[in-house]
Order: structure tokens, then C-alpha cells, then sequence
């Protein structure tokens, strides 16, 4: 796939990823991991995760040896079809994996601190402060019967100590940055009411109510496909500049992930098969389960 199968999305502008590319693996166990140089310098970094389906002995394996790291104000991207493990790695970063799947082994370090074996409280308060999530698996709170604005302003007042007026206001600033074209409009509707592309942009607006270091997207783009425009995800670039956050993203799609990240982790049967710059990824695949998804994204695209 070459950069004029995406002309929209790749004219969204990158930062030189960190990493050197690595070798293209010889083996199923030869993964590529960031280099220790540029782990020296992650705020979330993850060594050694697997993943099993349970507790039980000799229960099957969902994630194994994955070994990521992410830069500060970096965008990554966790690519895999579904059952991949891609899921499963991103909602175990903040300890949100359905049961019975457990973290059978590895840690997950962010700004230094462990998250795996850590207490239910610890995770809660990391997760108000550190690490957000928007998943089907996890949603953020909003009530699908209640409207937005006053959800907004609820979680606000909580987290920020603000006033009712300060609460209000602000709730509709973020409805603002996320990209809604009538954020008055929108704070007087429930979720249920809105099309997928506009409850994503709400659901990021309520993630950001109080910025994370991290901010977690579980599959973003499946709102973005049915709807058939990207530009909800296109403004994960611009949360970068406004409040410096770092950034994974979860996708099946990888001409969509790859037009926004800086960097691309391309997931099969529990393993990282091919890790990258975007653009090197799009230009030069080296695993020939990267090659079937650049086939899949450029088929989607007629």
C-alpha cells in the first residue's frame, strides 16, 4: 500500500518514531522489542506480558513475551484481527481484562509505576489520574439514558472540584475540542440518540474530563468504518498538542491506525510480528501477516 491509498489520512503529520526498525523476526519466539534506550525514556512500558484465558493449568495462552513501550506524547498502534491478542494486551495495561483472563506473568510499568499485581484501590486511583480507557469492554461511565452534559459536569465537579457554572462551561469545551460541530446541541442529548462517530467523540471528551498521561482507544476505528469518515480519529493528533498525552490505539484496520500513529505493533496469535514507524510499516512490510492486513485495509477501501 503506498501513501496514495490513504491521501487523506496520510497527510496527518508524524513525529520521527524513537525506535530504529528492528530485524524481521526468523521465528516465532524471535519478537521484536523496543530497544533499552528508548525504554529508558517510556512512560508506560511493558515487559515480558502474557496473557492467559484463566487461572486454570495449561489454559490457553491469549498474549505472550509482549514487550512494548510508549514515549511521552507518542501515538501507538496495537493492530490485530480479532482474537489476535491486540485487545486483550491493551485492556490488561489497566487491569481491565474480562475474567476469567489474568496477567500470568510480565510487568506493566507506568511512570515507574507497577501496575500488575497492583491492589483494587491503586488501580482506581491510577486510572483517575494516569490512565484512561475507552473500550466496549470498559466504558467510561456514561449513563445511556442520561444526558451528556450533565454527565459531564457531574464527573467534573467530582474529579476537579469545580462549581456548577465552571463544571458546565468546561463540560462543553471539551465537547468543542473533541470535533462536535454543536456541542450546546449535544450536551442536551443522551448517548443513545447520537451516530457512532459523535458517541466516540463524546466518549474521548469524557475520558479526557481529566487528563490521563495515557489514554487507552479500544477500536475506535469500527465507529469510524460504519460511518465511513476517520475524522474522529484524526483528532487523537490534536489531543497531543492540547493536553500531551500518549496514545494507544486498537484497531483491525491498519491503513486507518497506521495514518495516525507514529508507530505500529502488529499483533498475531499473541505475539508482536512486526513493529515499526508507520510509515515504514506502510511502505515496506516485512511480515507477511502485516502484508494481508495492508491488503485488507486497501480492499475496504475500494
Amino acid at each position: 500500500m503506498s501513501r496514495e491509498d490513504l491521501p487523506l489520512l496520510l497527510a496527518i503529520p508524524r513525529r520521527t518514531s524513537l525506535l530504529s526498525r528492528p530485524s524481521a523476526p526468523t521465528s516465532a519466539d524471535d519478537e521484536p522489542v523496543p530497544s533499552d534506550g528508548f525504554r529508558a525514556t517510556a512512560l508506560l512500558d511493558v515487559r515480558g506480558l502474557q496473557i492467559t484465558e484463566s487461572t486454570q493449568t495449561g489454559a490457553p495462552v491469549l498474549a505472550t513475551g509482549i514487550s512494548l513501550s510508549v514515549a511521552r506524547g507518542e501515538v501507538i498502534g496495537l493492530v490485530g484481527v480479532t482474537g489476535s491478542g491486540a485487545r486483550e494486551i491493551a485492556l490488561a495495561i489497566p487491569g481491565r481484562l474480562p475474567e476469567p483472563a489474568v496477567i500470568a506473568a510480565g510487568s506493566i510499568l507506568i511512570d515507574g509505576i507497577e501496575l500488575v499485581r497492583a491492589s483494587r484501590r491503586a488501580l482506581n486511583r491510577l486510572r483517575d489520574t494516569k490512565i484512561s480507557l475507552t473500550s466496549p469492554a470498559a466504558p467510561t461511565g456514561l449513563a445511556p439514558d442520561q444526558v451528556i452534559g450533565r454527565q459531564l459536569a457531574r464527573t467534573l465537579r467530582r474529579t476537579g472540584g469545580l462549581s456548577r457554572t465552571d463544571a458546565a462551561r468546561r463540560a462543553l469545551e471539551l465537547l468543542e475540542k473533541v470535533g462536535l460541530p454543536d456541542p450546546q446541541a449535544t450536551s442536551l442529548v443522551v448517548p443513545t440518540q447520537l451516530e457512532p462517530t459523535a458517541l466516540l467523540q463524546v466518549t474521548i471528551a469524557a475520558a479526557l474530563s481529566q487528563p490521563p498521561d495515557v489514554l487507552i482507544l479500544d477500536e475506535p476505528t469500527r465507529a469510524v468504518e460504519a460511518a465511513g469518515e476517520p475524522s474522529a480519529l484524526v483528532l487523537c493528533r490534536g489531543f497531543l498538542q492540547e493536553f500531551g498525552l500518549s496514545i494507544i490505539v486498537v484497531s483491525r484496520n491498519l491503513g486507518l491506525a497506521a495514518a495516525i500513529c507514529d508507530r505500529v505493533a502488529v499483533v498475531e496469535a499473541g505475539r508482536v510480528v512486526e513493529q515499526a514507524s508507520a510509515a515504514e510499516i506502510l511502505a515496506s512490510p516485512r511480515h507477511p501477516h502485516t502484508h494481508s492486513l495492508l491488503e485488507a485495509a486497501r480492499y475496504a477501501r475500494g
